[in-house]
């Protein structure tokens, strides 16, 4: 047996674990393969199998489109007293009127000596100062007061950073000037690059802010910033605020390529083929570069796309993060196996007639959440044009109906899809 090289992450599980899902719309009706007499498969009524149709092209990137910024918070200075702030208020030359901690209340308010209970909240400290002053000559306890107001502690206002970056957690934003978005990342230690693990994906970042009451959820790209000069998008946090910075995603290729395995792509990040198969060394020497596969996510489910065999027409065609390249191999005598299964990878056909329930056996059997009878058999026929067969792996377990478990050929690539696609 010959595996693939580089075990695919289980992410890779995830991504696949959708296509041809059972009941399909892209193939229609699943159509039974049976064997003939020379190993061939050939189908059940009512015809050869469904032609895997070509990738429609990528819908347009949100990266690409106008960006929507979040509202700002408005004209009122960001020095504004608030609840939870605590003042010193020192009136010169009258300790009995001062006080070394002033809290300001709930009720927007702080307490002095003789002159009880004092608006703050929305006020500056030198508004409050001039206030003060004004209160203390009106109630005739001083003729020229001078009053001084100074602030021990901030007032508890706090943001909140998740997700790839050197430090996350809780956030304490100053009364008296703005944090904006580069300075609270900053402020968490920076984006994480490390290896051990997927590292920051700077184009996607996500602030959650409540807005008129509704939370909602913007977009904002780092290298916009920095890269582009998009400064408005370097935004002010505010209080409550949580920002999100998510990993790249991956790109998955598979099969006769040189590094086989998982790619970090940004999100909404669009490759063209030759640009994404560069990155897994570029084809194998004995690699079927007519037979190249695509695995894609869509909102209806993950579907599977044959490549146009042109080399030109296909160096037309986009991926991007979450899609999934498989290329078959000419010379190596082996078929495929993705999906719920113990072992995804290569199966060298080293014994004659093996069928699909004998290859999924050696590739360690189907997981538990394996919708079995929804396996699926991708093969491409002698007129070069590959189409997608359903064996219904359970029942010809359970009948013993060994016509309609189908011999397999080199190059066929089995997929066997999870229960609660």
């Amino acid at each position: 047996m010959t595996a693939l090289a580089g075990s695919p992450r289980t992410g890779l599980l995830a991504a696949c674990a959708a296509l041809l899902a059972a009941g399909c719309a892209l193939f229609g009706p699943p159509e039974a393969p049976r064997r003939a007499g020379q190993g061939e498969l050939v189908p059940a009524a009512p015809g050869p199998g469904r032609e895997l149709p070509l990738p429609p092209p990528l819908p347009r990137s949100q990266q690409q489109g106008a960006q929507e910024l979040p509202p700002s918070r408005g004209v009122v200075g960001d020095d504004r007293l608030e609840p939870g702030v605590v003042l010193a208020i020192m009136v010169t030359n009258e300790p009995a009127l001062s006080v070394d901690r002033a809290p300001v209340g709930r009720d927007g308010a702080v307490f002095l000596p003789f002159l009880g209970r004092i608006p703050a909240s929305g006020r500056t400290p030198l508004e409050l100062a001039s206030a003060l002053e004004q209160e203390l000559a009106r109630r005739g306890y001083l003729r020229h007061p001078q009053v001084d107001v100074q602030v021990l502690a901030q007032s508890g206002r706090r943001a909140y950073v998740l997700g790839r970056v050197g430090r996350p957690g809780a956030y304490d934003l100053p009364f008296d000037r703005n944090v904006t978005l580069l300075q609270l990342i900053a402020m968490a230690g920076g984006l994480a690059t490390g290896k051990a693990d997927l590292e920051a994906d700077p184009s996607a970042i996500r602030l959650v802010r409540t807005v008129d009451g509704e939370r909602r959820i913007y977009r904002l790209s780092f290298l916009d910033i920095v890269n582009q000069d998009h400064l408005a998008a370097d935004v002010a946090i505010q209080d409550g605020d949580v920002l999100f910075v998510p990993p790249k995603q991956e790109l998955f290729i598979f099969g006769s390529v040189r590094n086989p395995g998982g790619f970090p792509l940004s999100d909404g990040g669009r490759l063209r083929i030759d640009e994404a198969l560069s990155l897994a060394g570029g084809f194998s020497e004995t690699a079927d570069r007519e037979g190249v596969l695509l695995i894609r996510r869509t909102p209806q489910g993950a579907q599977t796309y044959g490549l146009p065999a042109d080399p030109m027409a296909r160096a037309d065609v986009e991926v991007t993060a979450n899609d999934t390249i498989v290329v078959p191999d000419r010379a190596i005598r082996r078929v495929f196996v993705l999906g719920a299964v113990g072992r995804q990878g290569g199966i060298g056909l080293d014994e004659s007639d093996l069928t699909v329930t004998k290859v999924l056996a050696l590739a360690g059997g189907t997981a538990r959440v394996a919708a079995t009878n929804s396996t699926r058999l991708i093969r491409r026929g002698a007129d070069g044009q590959k189409r997608v067969y359903t064996v219904p792996v359970a029942t010809i377990i359970e009948t013993g109906d060994v016509d309609r478990d189908p011999v397999v050929l080199p190059g066929d690539i089995i997929f066997v899809p999870e229960g609660f696609f």
